[in-house]
């Protein structure tokens, strides 16, 4: 394949027009992310037909040229373990990638592993022994090397030799409109996330004995939090991690002295956010009726039924090939007990209305018994 570096917006507009001609393109990010909130991009490749681009996002001032290819529904995008790449393409272009394909999902429907690193993929289903030396090198430097460009471009030109094998293998176990699915929902859990920040404080599953009036503070707390991390670029437990808001929205500190004395909470971030977030105690309201409780782990008679669906999931895995934790892993299956069993549902996760239906909804229905 021949490799052009991408320096400017000209190049990108003309690499891009050319790659919206093809019906699959590969995409790779390299990046550094150690003390900033979003990842800082160093690299983007893209293969397509014969054509390698690697474009240099510390040159290009405007990275939303990619949106077109990103978002075209026509042009499939393959990348492997993508959860990281899509945050950072939407992130540097704006672009809420469409026609997604990731490699990672499609081994784990093949049976080749839940979670297999993209080296072992090659090596199982290519044959190529891969070059890893440069994976933590500084992507943000530059000049980049002789060595970093060539394996960049080797990574993604694999890329797009991989899909057509793993393809080719879908096709023959009916499994390719099972991994676009799946890989699509990936994308679509990822945007719903950074959509609704007003829900992430149900993901701090250590807050959930808390009262009803402590869960609102929390979620008041995680919303600032999250915005504050988000507007300097740093880590969000660089101004307060997970389990100290949970302390703070149980204790309602008044004073510095009072967050002080929770444990583990780092003095750096009392001194620099400790006012603003004692302000933000004082004028809460708790107002919210219809608040969403954290959910509490499955117990008791509720883990007979995790256990029956684990059961469950096991046995097609065993039948079917497909790995376990694509079916269905414990958090999946704990949501399914905790909506049915708890809360009353007559209708399994939406989850389960997909490409899982026939492989497990009548099964999992009749042992929750709806």
């Amino acid at each position: 394949m021949s490799v052009q570096i991408i320096n400017d917006a000209a190049a990108l507009t003309e690499a891009i027009k050319l790659c919206l001609n093809e019906t699959v393109v590969a995409i790779d990010t390299e990046f550094m992310r150690t003390n900033t909130y979003f990842a800082a991009p160093g690299l983007i490749q893209i293969a397509a037909g014969e054509h390698v681009y690697l474009i240099d996002p510390l040159e290009v001032d405007d990275l939303s040229l990619l949106a077109p290819l990103l978002e075209s529904e026509s042009v499939v995008k393959v990348l492997h373990s993508m959860s990281e790449d899509i945050e950072l393409l939407f992130h540097s272009t704006g672009a809420r990638i469409k026609a997604a394909f990731d490699t990672q999902l499609a081994a784990a429907f093949l049976g080749l592993g839940p979670s297999l690193g993209y080296q072992k993929l090659v090596q199982e289903v290519l044959g190529h022994e891969l070059d890893k030396s440069e994976t933590r090198s500084d992507w943000l430097r530059r000049p980049l090397s002789d060595s970093q460009l060539a394996y960049a471009a080797k990574d993604v030109e694999y890329l797009l030799t991989l899909y057509s094998e793993l393809q080719a293998q879908l096709s023959a176990k009916s499994f390719m409109a099972a991994v676009l699915e799946e890989s699509a929902s990936l994308v679509q859990q990822f945007f719903q996330s950074w959509d609704a920040p007003e829900n992430a404080y149900l993901k701090l599953r250590g807050g959930c004995e808390l009262k009803k009036v402590d869960q609102s503070l929390l979620k008041t707390l995680v919303m600032w939090r999250d915005d504050l991390a988000q507007s300097k670029n740093i880590p969000k437990p660089w101004v307060f991690s997970d389990t100290s808001l949970i302390q703070i929205a149980e204790t309602h500190p008044e004073v510095l002295s009072d967050l002080k004395r929770i444990k583990d909470i780092q003095h750096k971030s009392i001194r620099r956010y400790g006012e603003e977030l004692l302000e933000i105690i004082a004028e809460f309201s708790d107002s919210e009726i219809d608040l969403r409780p954290i959910d509490r782990p499955v117990r008791g008679r509720e883990l007979d039924y995790y256990q029956k669906l684990k059961a469950i999931v096991a046995q097609v895995a065993k039948d079917s090939g497909i790995a376990v934790q694509l079916l269905g892993s414990r958090k999946m299956l704990e949501r399914v007990v905790i909506n049915v069993r708890r809360h009353g549902d007559k209708s399994l996760p939406n989850e389960y209305l997909g490409w899982r239906k026939p492989w497990l909804a009548e099964k999992m229905s009749k042992a929750l018994g709806i």
